[in-house]
């Protein structure tokens, strides 16, 4: 098993915010892949897989504010790939689905992968945002609007 911890991210605290977790217990990730986003005082940053393998358990909850040298995650490097194919298959025909939804109405924007998980954990519709970014682009803060948060 392989511990993922938070390192100590800035001079001045020891603390960060975590803000989005882009992994779900039981989900296969690659070495590298983004864990989750973490928030200091003065920047935001990813948190990535040091090992490829399944997340076995995720320690703390996204919203939870905690201290470096922390136990944020655990990867078991022997978790298969093979496990999540029809999770993954069935996510991307989703992905597929919504987006010929999108296209078929009169407009199509694009929204980044990281924006189009927050809108579905937090339960958003992005065909029923209008984006106020350049463009009529959707921002983060639309799809938080959006929501109620």
């Amino acid at each position: 098993m392989h511990d993922v911890t938070l390192p100590k991210l800035s001079e001045d605290t020891d603390k960060s915010l975590i803000v989005l977790w882009f992994v779900d217990e039981g989900d296969y990730v690659e070495e590298g892949a983004v864990l989750c986003e973490v928030q200091t005082e003065k920047a935001v940053s990813e948190i990535r897989a040091e090992t490829s393998g399944t997340v076995k358990k995720i320690h703390v909850k996204r919203g939870d504010s905690v201290k470096a040298s922390t136990l944020l995650a655990v990867i078991d490097p022997k978790g298969k790939a093979a496990s999540n194919i029809g999770t993954a298959e069935k996510v991307h025909l989703e992905q597929a689905e919504e987006n010929e939804a999108s296209q078929e109405t009169a407009s199509f924007t694009r929204v980044s992968p990281r924006l189009r998980h927050l809108a579905k954990e937090l339960s958003v519709k992005l065909e029923d945002i209008k984006g106020t970014g350049k463009g009529g682009a959707i921002t983060e803060q639309d799809i938080r609007d959006e929501s109620g948060l």
